[in-house]
């Protein structure tokens, strides 16, 4: 008897997804075991059946591998920034651009410039 993979969806919204396996000998008996295993308490809007041999597996597990160092899109790609940044401003100070350091916050007053006194006019 060969094997069915078994597709559903609980929305008409949600794509179909595997939600498991049965045994039938062909695929009416298959939808009816499909409806009797999995959907037979009104779980989901959809569900089909595909014979098994009809799935087309990867067969070469490397096509997955990537050529190019593609770490900067994980986490993980980040790790050691904090470090990697106070190097950075160290050497920024030795050469003495230290002072590129001191950003200004957006939305906090400017520092940098004198304030204004009560006389002067804004232009």
């Amino acid at each position: 008897m060969p094997d069915w993979e078994i597709f559903g969806r609980r929305k008409w919204e949600d794509s179909l997804e595997h939600v498991g396996t049965i045994h039938a000998p062909d695929h009416e008996t298959a939808l009816m075991l499909a409806r009797e295993t999995h959907f037979r308490h009104a779980e989901g809007v959809e569900y089909a059946v595909v014979k098994r041999e009809h799935l087309h597996r990867m067969q070469d597990p490397t096509m997955l591998d990537h050529t190019v160092d593609m770490s900067y899109r994980m986490n993980s790609g980040y790790t050691g920034f904090r470090e990697k940044r106070e190097q950075a401003r160290a050497a920024a100070a030795a050469r003495g651009r230290g002072h590129l350091r001191e950003r200004p916050v957006p939305g906090a007053p400017n520092r940098s410039r004198p304030s204004r006194t009560s006389g002067e006019s804004e232009e």
